[in-house]
């Protein structure tokens, strides 16, 4: 299966960032609701955004990759599993390697997912790297 052009997924995650940081940026300007109602929205709204981004970048990568044996590859789809199977806890999968110290987020098994912008830009960096390697036959 061929893989996915990583430039446009890199353009289209650019383009939900933007909205994101745009939201942010709106509703701290907002006038007539506390800053403390806009805060407390804002910070159940960005993991709930950016742990969704992640389950569909996994996605739209799964079939087209090998299934990893390390690496930010493997990390994202060990969080996406632990998104969609296991509640939201980061979980062994035995197919999986996962190190937390050489991981991208430094997250360990029984660690709950609540990715923010900054985390899910430098993983997906990270990840479509990987992508790119792979298909590039590296």
């Amino acid at each position: 299966m061929a893989v996915p052009d990583v430039q446009a997924c890199r353009d289209e995650i650019a383009a939900q960032i933007r909205a994101y940081r745009d939201l942010v940026g709106a509703a701290s300007k907002a006038s007539g609701m506390s800053l403390v109602r806009i805060d407390a929205a804002l910070a159940a709204f960005e993991p709930a955004f950016f742990n969704n981004l992640l389950v569909a970048l996994d996605a739209r990568f799964r079939q087209a990759t090998p299934p990893p044996h390390g690496g930010a590859i493997a990390e994202v789809r060990l969080l996406a599993d632990a998104l969609l199977a296991h509640g939201g806890v980061l979980s062994a999968d035995p197919a999986l390697r996962h190190d937390p110290d050489a991981s991208v987020l430094r997250l360990d098994f029984g660690d709950r997912i609540a990715l923010n912008a900054d985390d899910f830009e430098v993983l997906c960096a990270a990840f479509l790297a990987a992508v790119e390697r792979i298909a590039a036959g590296r």
